[in-house]
C-alpha cells in the first residue's frame, strides 16, 4: 500500500462578504453560479449556533448563501453582523488571495467582471509566454476579493509544460 495519499476534491470555497444579498446576486449575474441555499439569517442558538460559534468564533447573527459553479465546487458566502467594508488581499502575505474561474474568453469575462461593478486590474498576460494564445487576468469583485480569469483547468494547462 502506497504512503501517498490520494488527491481529495475541492468541496467549496467561503467568502466574507459585507453585503450578502448583493453579492449572491452578483455572482450568479456575472458568473453564472447558481443558488444553492439562502442567503438565510442563522442565529446562534441551538445546535448549528454551536457548532458555527466552534467553527468561526462568536457571533450574534450571521447570513449565509450557497452557491454552486459549473464543475459542481461549492462556493459559500458569508456575512456577520459585524462585517463592515471591503476585503484588500495581500498576495505577499500568508494565506488565500484569489479565486480562479475558468472561462475561454478571458478578456470577455474581464470586461464583464468590470460591467457589473468589478475591477479587471491587471494587463492580460500569456499563461506560459508572452506568446501564449491562453491567457489570464486578475480582477477584483465589488468587494476587493481578488479573482483570477483563467481559460482552463490547471491540470490542461499545465500538463503541457517541459
Amino acid at each position: 500500500m502506497s504512503d501517498r495519499p490520494y488527491p481529495r476534491g475541492l468541496a467549496h470555497v467561503g467568502l466574507t462578504v459585507s453585503d450578502i444579498e448583493e453579492a449572491t446576486e452578483w455572482y450568479q449575474k456575472v458568473f453564472g453560479f447558481n443558488v444553492v441555499m439562502g442567503p438565510t439569517t442563522l442565529e446562534n442558538e441551538g445546535y448549528f449556533g454551536r457548532q458555527v460559534s466552534d467553527l468561526l468564533g462568536d457571533f450574534d447573527t450571521m447570513k449565509i448563501a450557497h452557491l454552486s459553479t459549473g464543475n459542481q465546487i461549492g462556493f459559500e458566502l458569508f456575512e456577520f453582523e459585524s462585517t463592515e467594508g471591503d476585503n484588500d488581499p495581500d498576495p505577499r502575505e500568508p494565506g488565500l488571495f484569489h479565486v480562479s474561474i475558468i472561462d475561454p474568453d478571458v478578456s470577455g469575462l474581464a470586461e464583464r467582471i468590470e460591467e457589473h461593478g468589478g475591477d479587471a486590474y491587471s494587463e492580460e498576460w500569456g499563461v506560459n509566454s508572452e506568446d501564449d494564445d491562453l491567457t489570464l487576468i486578475y480582477c477584483r469583485d465589488p468587494w476587493g476579493n481578488l479573482v483570477e480569469v483563467f481559460p482552463h483547468s490547471d491540470e490542461r494547462v499545465y500538463s503541457n509544460l517541459e
